[in-house]
C-alpha cells in the first residue's frame, strides 16, 4: 500500500493551514510551488503572500514559506531502512523587504533582526542578503532600492510529530509580516 512521505503530509497542513489564513483575509497567497528536482532528486514546497490589506502594494514585504526535504531522507523512508540522522523535512521562513538605498543598511538590518527576535524568541537563525538590480545600460549609483532576503532557518528537521506546531509557525509569520509592514511604512515616512 501506498504511504505518502513525512514531506507529502507535512506540505498538505502547511498548504491547508496558509489557505485558511488567506480565507480568513488575513493574507493573501500572491505564489506557490511545488517541485520535485530529478537531477538531485529533491523535493521543495514554497508558498508566498503577504497581508491582505497590503495586496495592491508592490513594495509590500512578503513571506514565503519553504519546505525541503532530500534523497537521502527519501530513499531511507521509502525503504524503511533508518538514517544515522533523523528522517524528515527542513522548513524555511523568508521575507522580501523594499528598503530606500540611502537608509543606514546596517542600523536597519538589526532592527529587523530585533524585531524578528521578539516575535521568535531568539529560536531560528537569522540571516539576511540585501541586493540591489543593476539594468542594462541604465547603471545608477547607488541604485534608488535594494532589496533584503532576510531568512529564519530553524536548523532541524521535522516530521509528523511537529504538525500541530504548524499553526503556530504560520501566526508567527503573519505576525512578522505585520511588524515588519509596520517598520517599513514608518522608515518610508522618514
Amino acid at each position: 500500500m501506498f504511504h505518502p512521505l513525512v514531506f507529502d503530509n507535512i506540505r498538505v497542513v502547511l498548504e491547508g493551514a496558509v489557505y485558511d489564513r488567506d480565507f480568513e483575509g488575513a493574507i493573501m497567497i500572491t505564489n506557490r510551488s511545488d517541485v520535485m528536482d530529478m537531477a538531485t532528486f529533491h523535493r521543495q514546497f514554497q508558498i508566498e503572500f503577504k497581508l491582505a490589506d497590503q495586496h495592491e502594494h508592490t513594495t509590500a514585504v512578503r513571506a514565503e514559506m519553504q519546505l525541503r526535504t532530500h534523497l537521502a531522507d527519501i530513499a531511507a523512508e521509502q525503504l524503511e531502512q533508518p538514517l544515522t540522522d533523523h528522517i524528515g523535512c527542513t522548513i524555511c521562513i523568508h521575507f522580501f523587504l523594499q528598503m530606500e538605498n540611502y537608509r543606514d543598511v546596517p542600523a536597519e538590518a538589526r532592527e529587523i533582526t530585533s524585531i524578528l527576535n521578539d516575535i521568535w524568541g531568539q529560536r531560528p537563525y537569522i540571516t539576511q542578503k540585501v541586493s540591489a538590480k543593476l539594468e542594462e545600460h541604465r547603471i545608477d549609483w547607488p541604485p534608488k532600492q535594494i532589496t533584503n532576503q532576510v531568512t529564519l532557518d530553524f536548523h532541524r528537521k521535522i516530521d509528523e510529530g511537529n504538525i500541530d506546531d504548524l499553526n503556530e509557525l504560520i501566526d508567527h509569520t503573519v505576525q512578522s509580516l505585520q511588524k515588519l509592514q509596520l517598520y517599513m511604512d514608518q522608515q518610508a515616512k522618514r
